[in-house]
């Protein structure tokens, strides 16, 4: 019985290994994407990351495969966590203002989605115009 429990325990450890070595890092560098000016511009209500779009697009690929905690430390903090059927994740990060800025309208703000998977590497970026 003492031996279950460590071939168990020593089950678990190795599933953990291999689930987080899937993911791969990004790659991603301050030098090519303002993470910090993003990071500052929650929601897009300043209007720093509508600035900071085009070197989104540019470096959104890259992203790919990626595991959750690089996610966040290239873009901090979604401004919105959604949950699809099979309660896999989906981050959401506003470029433009809009209503979820406390406006008037009730229009949001142009965003992107960051697709995961089971494993919770990212499978896809796409906007959400």
């Amino acid at each position: 019985m003492k031996y279950l429990k460590q071939i168990t325990f020593l089950g678990l450890i190795a599933c953990n290994s291999l689930m987080f070595s899937c993911a791969k890092p990004s790659g991603i560098t301050q030098d090519e994407f303002d993470m910090k000016t993003w990071k500052n511009d929650p929601n897009a209500c300043h209007g720093d990351r509508e600035k900071l779009e085009k070197d989104f697009i540019s470096v959104k690929d890259k992203l790919l495969g990626s595991g959750i905690s690089e996610v966040r430390s290239v873009l901090g903090k979604p401004d919105r966590v959604d949950l699809d059927k099979r309660s896999t994740k989906q981050y959401v990060y506003y470029v433009t203002s809009g209503s979820q800025c406390g406006s008037t309208g009730n229009v949001e703000g142009k965003r992107y989605k960051i697709y995961f998977d089971a494993l919770e590497t990212v499978r896809e970026v796409a906007p959400i115009l």
